[in-house]
């Protein structure tokens, strides 16, 4: 009886490994990751959560895929090229939408450490963020209140793969 019972353990062991052992990252993913200006969205009150519906993509990327040298997932920085930081540096308050083969993944705003307004969505600081190159993107500002509900979509699956798949990320 105990060898019929291992014989049985040992296939339901094998049929988990075998039907739900994956890739940690997508393999087959195509496009890139930019991130865009928004040039028309809708929210609720400034500074709060960007609505989907209603999103228009500027013409070209704020920031292209070929300008953004690594990702690390740890601490949520895009490290970037001189000629990225450049483009952004004056777009405090600007909304943006971080893309994946042109499907945007999440929103935010660019901000200003300078200012004495709160956001409770996803910020990037362009005053103490462009230390090194880098931008760091977090939820809220100047921090993550409790009650706030802010969906976590820095490191979606897509975003994640597209980096590993280039050798950009840092995991």
């Amino acid at each position: 009886m105990k060898r019929k019972e291992s014989l049985f353990t040992g296939i339901i062991l094998i049929y988990i490994l075998a039907f739900t052992s994956c890739e940690k990252y997508d393999t087959d993913i195509e496009g890139d990751v930019d991130i865009y200006l928004l040039s028309q969205y809708q929210t609720e009150y400034i500074g709060s959560a960007i609505l989907n519906e209603g999103l228009v993509l500027s013409e070209e990327p704020a920031i292209s895929y070929s300008e953004i040298l690594k990702y690390n997932s740890h601490d949520f920085t895009f490290k970037l090229k001189q000629s990225a930081i450049d483009r952004i540096e004056d777009k405090f308050g600007s909304a943006f939408a971080v893309t994946v083969d042109g499907e945007v993944i999440y929103t935010g705003y660019f901000w200003a450490a300078f200012s004495s307004a709160t956001v409770d969505w996803i910020v990037i600081d362009l005053v103490l963020g462009l230390e090194d190159d880098e931008i760091t993107v977090q939820l809220g500002y100047p921090w993550l209140f409790d009650e706030w509900n802010i969906p976590d979509k820095r490191n979606d699956r897509r975003i994640l793969s597209v980096f590993a798949r280039d050798k950009k990320l840092i995991d």
